[in-house]
């Protein structure tokens, strides 16, 4: 309230209008008897007297997206200053998002660029527009649209890359991937990865018992993380594949959604990374043994985590970012690790295990599907239904480790070493967060990804303690 009466702007005032639905939300909640008490609301009184001492365009703004229905004096008046020259800023981009709510995406796309060739500052609402119309398989306006050189200078290096690759201009898909993958290189996304890497790579490391054979091991390791890294540019190449010729891409409709996460994502990503350490897989038979295979697979996972990291991070979205990066390092390393050993085993008995790792393959493929199904679709359960996927894929890895892994060394053990990756990656993550959202808020939005490692910490104590 303070904020908006000193400073008032349309940004403001839908984070204002946006908390306080949230209030209410749990203001009601509260008096059912669920959740915690968090705080109080302003009375509906308090709030029409915020909202009228607010200037004549922002009140009504206010209306429009406060008011349910909008009534009609109001839409006549956005759509009237959306239609100016130049148009009042914001109205294109609010009706824009109104018009998705309506799934009305072409309508959407119109008003986004509208808005978003108006103000610079607005520029990415254009990028908006040519991504709603490539969703829509609109190619023809797309390419009409990407002729303006105002709208191409625009739009994002991943849209351009899109682009592209529809028009199989191969060599500037490659250039515009090179962009899009730089505009990820950020000090800070580089710090948290690289942090994570180098946790994770020393649980792996010490589960891999790197000291008894420590050039070699480390070699192969190091390989296998590089490895990991560059399955980025397999994956890419799949994307391009299942978007222009099988059209499988997320649409919010869950029937639909969880095939592109199974067959589409999870398929995807576990195939790339398979293929990847299938090149270190020779030389882990000849010089290594299970364990080292198994490591080596793990490693090629923790290298596409990292690599996935940086776009987690480059996003944004602290929630999902938090999320994703306190569960999806060990997700990628324990699919990849127990894929890996499946692949071992049907490399030695083809005729014996070509069942099995059918089996395998199809298991975790389908739980990384499940896993991002889950975390796009709240309805479902959400973040925390998907942590049901680590108890099942926890299991499968530690069974991998317990028959490849024997023999007690000395030293630190495997499990003092995961409480150290994962403290390290929780405590760069918890000042990450308090620097970005305070100590209280870091806290909330850190709360889903540290129920995962709750969960992953639980089962491996009771595995790792013998080992």
């Amino acid at each position: 309230m303070r904020l908006l009466a000193q400073r008032p702007s349309v940004p403001l005032l839908l984070a204002f209008l946006s908390n306080h639905r949230s209030g209410v939300n749990q203001a009601e909640r509260r008096r059912a008897g669920e959740g915690a008490n968090s705080g109080t609301v302003i009375d509906e009184s308090t709030l029409a007297a915020v909202l009228a001492a607010l200037p004549e365009d922002l009140l009504l703004v206010a209306r429009f997206v406060a008011e349910d229905p909008t009534p009609p004096s109001v839409q006549s008046a956005m759509v009237a200053g959306a239609r100016r020259d130049p148009p009042v800023p914001w109205y294109n981009h609010l009706l824009a998002e109104e018009a998705l709510e309506e799934e009305k995406p072409s309508e959407a796309a119109v008003y986004f660029e509208r808005e978003g060739l108006a103000f610079a500052d607005r520029r990415e609402d254009v990028d908006k527009a040519v991504t709603i119309w490539m969703d829509t398989d609109d190619w023809d306006e797309v390419g009409r649209q990407m002729g303006n050189p105002r709208v191409r200078s625009s739009v994002d290096a991943e849209t351009q890359q899109r682009f592209a690759q529809h028009e199989r201009d191969w060599l500037a898909a490659v250039a515009w991937f090179a962009r899009a993958w730089r505009a990820r290189l950020s000090p800070a996304g580089l710090a948290m990865s690289g942090t994570a890497a180098l946790a994770w790579g020393f649980f792996c490391g010490r589960l891999g018992k790197l000291a008894e054979r420590p050039m070699r091991r480390l070699a192969f390791y190091v390989a296998a993380f590089a490895l990991g890294v560059l399955s980025i540019a397999p994956t890419v190449a799949l994307i391009t594949v299942e978007e222009m010729k099988l059209r499988l891409v997320e649409t919010g409709d869950a029937a639909r959604d969880i095939l592109f996460f199974v067959f589409g994502v999870g398929l995807r990503e576990e195939a790339s990374k398979l293929l990847m350490f299938a090149v270190l897989l020779p030389l882990l038979r000849k010089w290594g043994d299970k364990l080292d295979v198994l490591v080596g697979g793990a490693m090629v996972g923790l290298g596409f985590a990292a690599e996935e990291n940086l776009g987690y991070l480059a996003s944004g979205d602290l929630h999902t970012a938090l999320g994703r990066f306190l569960t999806a390092n060990f997700l990628h390393i324990a699919m990849t690790g127990v894929l890996a050993t499946a692949l071992d085993e049907l490399a030695t008995d083809p005729e014996g295990q070509a069942a099995e790792f059918s089996r395998t393959a199809l298991l975790v493929v389908g739980l990384h599907g499940a896993y991002d199904f889950l975390l796009s679709h709240e309805e479902f359960g959400g973040s925390f239904m998907a942590m049901a996927v680590f108890i099942f894929l926890t299991r499968l890895f530690l069974g991998a480790v317990e028959r490849a892994r024997r023999r007690i060394d000395r030293g630190l053990s495997p499990l003092q070493a995961f409480i150290l990756a994962a403290a390290a990656v929780t405590g760069v993550s918890a000042a990450y967060a308090t620097i970005a959202v305070g100590p209280v808020n870091a806290v909330l939005v850190m709360a889903e990804g540290l129920l995962g490692e709750a969960i992953i910490f639980a089962m491996f104590v009771r595995t790792l303690r013998a080992m």
